[in-house]
Order: structure tokens, then C-alpha cells, then sequence
């Protein structure tokens, strides 16, 4: 004679291991979801701050330049973003007076500031209405 912890399990018992399966399915999922679509709104945000670093340091390039205008790295600083899909943005340029006539050696300060809402892709928005900013300095060649 068997004993009964060593009988074939029955129908009741493999119908409650579907229900514990189902159970832990439905407070892990919600969680794995949250944890997926956090990770990529992290990683935009991080490729935001990249892209704010590579525009801003182009901007710099062209304004400390010998013929270097505040308006022609606010240009290019729209160029970088534009092709990252980002449109708003504000540049700050110190001294904001560069022309050909500022001399070599001058500090230029260039400074970004973008919302993070312009570049919110997923559904949620963790770092919404968070302000990024980045400043590159550059010395007048």
C-alpha cells in the first residue's frame, strides 16, 4: 500500500498549483513592467544629458573660434538637438558680445538648459518637469 504523500497528485492539487502560478504572475508582472519602462525613461534621460553635452560643447567650439558669433553656435547647438528631437531649449553664451574683435585667450561660458519633457518617449514620465543643464567652457583661440 502507498502512502498518500506518494500517490500520483490529484486534479485538485495540480488545479491549485495553476492558481499560485497565476498569483505570482499577477503581483510580479505589474512590478517587472514598472521596473522595464523605468529603465527607459532613465536611459533617455541619460542620452538627453549626452546630447545636451555634445551641443553644448559644439556650441562652444564655434564660439570661441576667431570669427565665432553667439548666433552661429546658437545654430549649431539647435543642429545637434534637432537631430536628437530635441526643439526647446535655451543657450546662455558669456560674454554674449563675441565678434572678431573679442581677443584671444577670453573665456567663452556656454550654457544649456533643457526640460526634460522635450524628450519624454514612453508612457510614463518619472523625470517630467525635471530641468537638465550643462556648461562648457572654452578659451578664445
Amino acid at each position: 500500500m502507498q502512502r498518500p504523500s506518494q500517490t500520483q497528485p490529484t486534479t485538485m492539487s495540480h488545479g491549485r498549483r495553476r492558481g499560485i502560478a497565476a498569483v505570482e504572475a499577477a503581483i510580479s508582472l505589474p512590478m517587472l513592467i514598472v521596473l522595464v519602462v523605468g529603465s527607459i525613461e532613465a536611459a533617455n534621460t541619460i542620452f538627453l544629458k549626452q546630447s545636451m553635452t555634445i551641443a553644448a560643447y559644439e556650441a562652444a567650439k564655434i564660439a570661441s573660434s576667431p570669427q565665432g558669433t553667439p548666433a552661429f553656435a546658437n545654430l549649431r547647438c539647435s543642429e545637434v538637438l534637432a537631430s536628437r528631437g530635441v526643439n526647446t531649449f535655451n543657450l546662455a553664451i558669456n560674454p554674449s558680445d563675441l565678434d572678431a574683435t573679442t581677443p584671444r585667450g577670453t573665456q567663452v561660458t556656454v550654457t544649456l538648459t533643457v526640460t526634460s519633457d522635450s524628450a519624454v518617449v514612453g508612457p510614463l514620465n518619472f523625470f517630467s518637469g525635471k530641468t537638465l543643464q550643462t556648461q562648457v567652457d572654452m578659451v578664445r583661440l
